[in-house]
């Protein structure tokens, strides 16, 4: 019997077989699917579990989950609906960096400053003799809507003023 392996970061079924073996990294996303988030599983069904599915298919469709004004199409999920809102954010985004972890676009989280009450001590730059980011600067936090990982960026502004203190020219 096969056993399939869910890749946690694309959600793609990888396959193998007993000779082969497991694959230790996802063909699709190239992402490590041992350890952390992986799940596999038996592929097919016993008699038994033949007739629980049926049972359980049939539980499900006199259940809530069917919509009589849909004319018996299955409701959306609510990971159809995350979806289609993590895509109309990414529209009206400037930027969209990529996850280092499993390269999936990142959401803007939101803006912070950091520095205004003295907090942070820039260092400056020999040549020029600025700070290499000025104080208060604004970090824009970006998060990762598949594997929650954070990133933050300067603003443009400050990427500005930090190319301006390290250029040569005054």
């Amino acid at each position: 019997m096969e056993t399939q392996t869910i890749c946690p970061w694309c959600e793609s079924n990888i396959i193998w077989d007993e000779e082969i073996g497991p694959e230790k990294y996802c063909p699709h996303c190239d992402n490590e699917i041992s350890g952390y988030r992986t799940l596999e599983f038996e592929a097919g069904f016993s008699n038994e579990d033949e007739e629980q599915h049926e049972h359980d298919e049939h539980v499900a469709a006199d259940d809530s989950e069917w919509d009589d004004d849909d004319q018996g199409i299955l409701r959306s999920t609510r990971e159809i609906a995350a979806n289609s809102q993590i895509q109309s954010m990414l529209n009206e985004q400037f930027e969209m960096p990529e996850c280092a972890n499993c390269r999936e676009y990142m959401l803007e989280a939101g803006e912070q400053i950091i520095g205004k009450d003295g907090e942070f001590t820039p260092v400056t730059a020999p040549n020029s003799g600025q700070p290499i980011v000025s104080s208060p600067m604004k970090v824009i936090w970006y998060v990762c809507p598949s594997c929650y990982r954070t990133d933050s960026y300067l603003s443009l502004q400050d990427r500005k003023q930090m190319l301006d203190a390290l250029s040569d020219e005054q």
